[in-house]
């Protein structure tokens, strides 16, 4: 039996059964394996080269399951819609809850094996969450193969969908069970501390043996389930990181609380010795107390993303024909007729096709005021129908709705992590290696002059010097931030963005659709020659500009195209340029379309753009657009100027355009002219001046200098926002949280530097009074609990508009 045990699966762990059969190779040498499903997960694992696993990872592995499961129910167009989200390049995105995950080494090889299945274009895993958010190309690999994939390495892996259970049922089971373990730790603590001060005054005047062993048993029954349950998540946390070779803030603190704990009961029941029942249950308390304000924080900071999804009505009422019928929101797909009543929030993204009605989008876009849609306005899933009757198309639904990309980004963003939040935890793991390393000292000097203080000298040390202060520093500051600019209609999609955004000292502002609306308008237009009429012309420009993602184009969607468009070319920020009948046509700035050909008197009136239509003998037509500036667009540009920043416009458009706009800014640098390798370079040439440059602009036409820059701010609506990649995300039609934005990253990283040097102070202070034996253990705990407390509560004034 002995031998048997020691034989150990070498995928899994489990015990090997005598005359076992199933084996691999590994460096050469055959390794026995349980069954034929670890053999399988093995043989998966080698052939792919990823045989480092079997030397990082640390604690065993989940032994797959050789079910013979049909997986193809997952690449169904139904499966699709609800699990995936479908992405302008055809590309599809899933989040996989994940079961087996047991170490580090288990998220390198998930996502080292998916990545080289063909069709995976990317992976990442959060090991915290246990969940992966995954990219890939449908047309190469199935959604089903991922998942079969997965449970072939011994992971169980479950698609989510977006509804409000999803968003709600995790937070809400963490509350419930902090808030259990909470109360078991203070009513622990009341009883244990009553018969501490007992045991103290007894011992001072005088008590009876038989009485202090009395209290000394019950303060060990009532410490027991304070330690055992309450305390629990420190020793599993603590256990976590010691298999995986590093030292957590949490080894201190189970240390602290179990040599405590032990220490007394080894006391009681030999009758002699002092007992610390009371220190440990009170350093229990006051660290749940600072954890549970820790988690409500970080909550509220994701109650953003719970609000949104409940902003999806239970019923809908669908157009079917001449009648309608209260349907289910899931029931609805994309060319759907539904009416929403005036009340009633709207359940999908679509264009309105009859009625007229104030909208309310404050939740999704930060904006207080009420917007007037009408026949053709885009109406997103969520939003507030106020007065009228509408009467909407459906264009997108579930995965695939704007209120679901919003809620993935506010998903990516809190599952990334800042550089300075993976320093301060390094930091902490070489912290608690000090501490340990000190109290091990410190032991062995009271150990040499008083035996008998060496423990709670010891224990005081632990306590005091546990570094929750300096965890929670950083976290906690910058889920209060986050919070902060959700609430003011700004998604922080990447962590990192903060940190950055608190050193840029230039904005950089596109013209069009930023700084502008970009809603263009078709003012007039001016045929050049007689090889073309007027019609002609409009048809030729609808027929090219339907080709292009510029917001011009939309100025042409309700002229009547020419057919018959062939071999088309786009020169992003310039133009494109097509086939028609034979002959080759262009649109788009006077440079790109002429081809060298002599200026045809550019119209130039304030806020007017000027594109030219021509063929391979020159300019045919000129067309000129309106495009307004958002109402706040010069107030946030001065804001910008009194926080110490250098405004900038970069645009497309003639420089005579663009001085004129940037006339009506307060006089910003601005420069004209520019195609989308041009902003790149001036970008680049003021980070080589040594600038920090942030750039607004539209998340797809501006995606290479967007990309460039140290910081990315997208104009984010509709299709735009599902396939963004920049840093934040702007939602609604005001410029000012832009400007919010900075000022709070700049707060955040003042909040976070206040938290760091007051764990720095503490520290310094309260070590050498612990270690000279004139902190009891008690008081160790109350003033380690305090200090992660002001940290928690510092960072929460970031939640607030003020300073």
């Amino acid at each position: 039996m002995d031998a048997e045990a020691r034989i150990r699966c070498f995928h899994c762990g489990s015990p090997v059964a005598t005359g076992s059969s199933h084996e691999v190779l590994f460096d050469g040498q055959p390794r026995p394996v349980c069954c034929a499903g670890c053999e399988a997960a093995a043989r998966l694992v080698l052939s792919q080269g990823l045989g480092r696993f079997y030397e990082f990872r640390s604690g065993e592995s989940t032994p797959p399951e050789l079910t013979g499961r049909d997986w193809s129910a997952f690449d169904r167009e139904a499966a699709l819609r609800l699990y995936t989200q479908l992405g302008a390049d055809g590309n599809r995105a899933v989040s996989l809850q994940l079961e087996g995950l047991r170490c580090a080494a288990c998220t390198w090889l998930i996502e080292n094996s998916l990545r080289r299945l063909g069709g995976v274009l990317d992976v990442q895993v959060n090991p915290a969450a246990g969940r992966a958010e995954l990219r890939f190309d449908p047309r190469r690999v199935n959604l089903g193969q991922v998942l079969e994939r997965l449970a072939a390495l011994g992971y169980s892996a479950r698609p989510l969908s977006f509804t409000p259970a999803d968003a709600d049922a995790d937070g809400e089971a963490e509350r419930r069970v902090s808030l259990q373990r909470l109360a078991v730790a203070g009513l622990g603590m009341m009883q244990v501390m009553t018969f501490a001060i007992s045991l103290y005054a007894g011992a001072l005047q005088g008590m009876d043996a038989r009485i202090t062993d009395l209290m000394r048993l019950v303060s060990l029954l009532v410490a027991t389930p304070v330690v055992l349950y309450a305390a629990q998540p420190f020793f599993t946390s603590a256990w976590r990181t010691l298999r995986a070779g590093t030292l957590g803030m949490d080894v201190p603190v189970a240390t602290s609380i179990g040599a405590a704990y032990l220490w007394s009961v080894w006391s009681t029941l030999i009758g002699h010795g002092a007992v610390y029942f009371d220190s440990a249950v009170m350093f229990t308390f006051f660290l749940l107390v600072g954890r549970h304000i820790e988690m409500s924080l970080r909550h509220r900071a994701g109650s953003r993303q719970h609000a949104l999804a409940r902003l999806l009505p239970d019923s809908v009422l669908r157009l079917v024909g001449a009648r309608t019928e209260r349907v289910a929101p899931a029931e609805i797909v994309a060319g759907d007729r539904i009416r929403i009543l005036p009340g009633e929030r709207v359940a999908a993204d679509g264009v309105v096709k009859s009625g007229i009605s104030e909208v309310d989008e404050s939740l999704l876009t930060g904006e207080s005021m009420p917007r007037l849609r009408s026949p053709g306005a885009l109406l997103t899933a969520g939003t507030l129908n106020l007065s009228g009757v509408l009467e909407m198309e459906v264009t997108r639904v579930g995965p695939e709705s704007t209120l679901a990309a919003i809620s993935r980004l506010l998903t990516r963003a809190q599952a990334s992590r800042p550089q300075i939040a993976d320093q301060a935890d390094r930091v902490a793991a070489w912290f608690v290696g000090v501490v340990l390393l000190l109290a091990a000292a410190v032991a062995w000097y009271w150990l040499r002059v008083d035996a008998a203080r060496a423990f709670p000298t010891v224990l005081a040390v632990l306590v005091v010097t546990c570094p929750c202060a300096l965890s929670l520093a950083t976290p906690a500051a910058l889920a209060a931030a986050t919070a902060r600019l959700a609430g003011a209609g700004l998604l922080v999609a990447r962590a990192r963005a903060l940190e950055a955004l608190a050193a840029v000292d230039c904005v950089l502002f596109d013209k069009t659709g930023t700084l502008t609306r970009g809603q263009f308008r078709l003012e007039h237009e001016r045929i050049l020659t007689d090889r073309c009429d007027h019609a002609r012309c409009l048809g030729l420009a609808a027929a090219l500009e339907r080709l292009s993602t510029h917001p011009i184009a939309s100025a042409f969607a309700s002229i009547e195209p020419a057919a018959g468009v062939s071999s088309v070319e786009t020169a992003v920020g310039r133009g494109v340029s097509g086939r028609i009948d034979g002959v080759r046509y262009r649109i788009g700035r006077p440079d790109y379309a002429l081809e060298g050909c002599s200026d045809v008197g550019m119209d130039s009136e304030a806020l007017q753009t000027t594109v030219v239509l021509a063929d391979t003998a020159g300019a045919l037509a000129t067309f000129a657009f309106t495009d307004e500036l958002r109402p706040d667009a010069g107030t946030s540009l001065e804001r910008l100027r009194a926080l110490g920043l250098t405004p900038l416009i970069a645009s497309g458009d003639r420089s005579a355009v663009v001085a004129t706009v940037a006339s009506r800014l307060g006089e910003p640098i601005a420069r004209g002219a520019l195609d989308a390798a041009s902003k790149v370079d001036w970008v680049h040439s003021l980070q080589r001046q040594g600038h920090r440059v942030a750039t607004v602009g539209d998340g797809v036409n501006d995606a290479p200098v967007l990309a460039a820059s140290d910081v990315s701010i997208a104009i984010g609506s509709g299709t735009d926002l599902a396939r963004v990649s920049a840093d934040l995300v702007l939602l609604g039609e005001r410029l000012e949280p832009v400007v919010c934005a900075i000022a709070t990253a700049r707060r955040t990283r003042r909040v976070i530097r206040q938290n760091l040097a007051w764990a720095a102070v503490y520290n310094a202070t309260a070590v050498p009074l612990a270690a000279l034996g004139w902190l009891q253990p008690w008081m160790a705990a109350l003033g380690m609990s305090l200090s992660s407390l002001l940290v928690v509560l510092n960072a929460m004034r970031l939640l607030r508009s003020g300073s």
